[in-house]
């Protein structure tokens, strides 16, 4: 009687074990179908090397200002940037592979910053928008927008790059070793990303027991589109982005191609060593180890590794934001407002 007890536990579990899983991936699809409808593309998708990949482009003037957002970060992160800035000059907004409203890319394909900064450079081209360009980039963006201004010098005008790694990140490597800060902690976050299911995620959500998405999103957007950034972050091709934009971590093509940009105006903006308690990081569980001696060693060596990124050029300007952590753009977005402003004035002066 108690190894038929055990028999019949053993397959109500293995049932379980595939039912689970399967109800939740079932789940998502439907719930993710309505909600594309629920919620469409703010700009338009464009069809660039058979990929729809979603444009959102506001305003006029001249040079384009275009921001390329960090690892995974659709341009809907950036939407207070867009309506801060589209009065006086044209905004570009995208959505990378899997990213936002942009289709997905297969697993096999390796998504390294060169691959997304060729990508950048197509859609921009499909999406007739023909420049000067001024890059913003933040995080993986910043190099992204570092290639693109290697291998197509006409067409940028200024960057100002966002608390954004270089190839000197190998120096973290040196201070805290590969376990703590190399390849291995990129790893372990694309294992717990590709391991947990949306369904079962979107279920808590809707039954009101994890707010944090929704939390996060007030933060991260206007209120108008907390309800669409939520979307954003729950679709597949969110959770695959997450995955494949963590794993190619390496410094080898930015160091093979760096280059001195000479006059070219260029704004370095780097977060705070002890962001404010009212900053994005603090939402972080990790935010209390941000003021740990981990983090005061990490400081210094960040600060030398943004430095070297502002002497990239002659004209160039180092700034610290004194409150922000990582995510500047929520944290304090005035800075990278103003110095986008400032240079557009600057290179408009300059061609009078």
């Amino acid at each position: 009687m108690a190894f038929a007890s055990r028999r019949l536990l053993a397959c109500i579990a293995a049932g379980l074990g595939v039912a689970g899983p399967a109800a939740s991936a079932t789940y998502q699809v439907l719930s993710e179908r309505a909600d594309r409808r629920r919620f469409p593309p703010p700009g338009r998708i464009v069809d660039v090397n058979g990929r729809r990949v979603h444009v959102w482009a506001e305003g006029e003037g001249s040079p384009t200002v275009v921001i390329v957002p960090g690892m995974s970060s659709p341009g809907i992160h950036w939407a207070h940037m867009q309506r801060a800035l589209v009065n006086d000059h044209r905004v570009v907004l995208y959505d990378r592979a899997g990213v936002g409203w942009s289709q997905a890319a297969p697993w096999w394909e390796w998504r390294s910053p060169s691959r997304i900064a060729d990508e950048l450079h197509n859609t921009l081209a499909t999406a007739g928008e023909c420049g000067p360009f001024l890059f913003v980039g933040h995080s993986l963006g910043g190099q992204v927008v570092r290639l693109y201004a290697n291998r197509h010098p006409d067409q940028v005008a200024g960057m100002v790059l966002v608390d954004a790694p270089s190839e000197n990140n190998d120096w973290l490597h040196e201070e805290f070793g590969w376990w703590r800060y190399g390849p291995m902690r990129w790893w372990k976050d694309a294992a717990t990303k590709l391991l947990t299911p949306r369904g079962l995620v979107r279920l808590r959500i809707r039954a009101g027991l994890d707010t944090s998405y929704h939390d996060k999103a007030r933060r991260k957007v206007p209120p108008d589109l907390v309800e669409t950034e939520v979307f954003t972050a729950l679709t597949s091709g969110m959770r695959r982005a997450d995955v494949m934009e963590r794993l190619p971590q390496s410094t080898e093509t930015l160091r093979r191609e760096r280059r001195h940009f000479g006059g070219m105006p260029l704004v370095v903006i780097s977060a705070s060593a002890s962001p404010a308690p009212d900053s994005y990081a603090a939402y972080s569980p990790s935010w209390h180890a941000n003021v740990s001696e981990f983090a005061r060693r990490r400081a210094q060596v960040w600060a030398r590794i943004q430095a070297d990124l502002a002497s990239l050029s002659y004209n160039s300007k180092l700034i610290v934001a004194e409150r922000a952590g990582h995510n500047v753009q929520w944290d304090e977005p005035e800075l990278i407002i103003d110095a986008v402003a400032d240079m557009c004035a600057a290179l408009a002066a300059d061609q009078e």
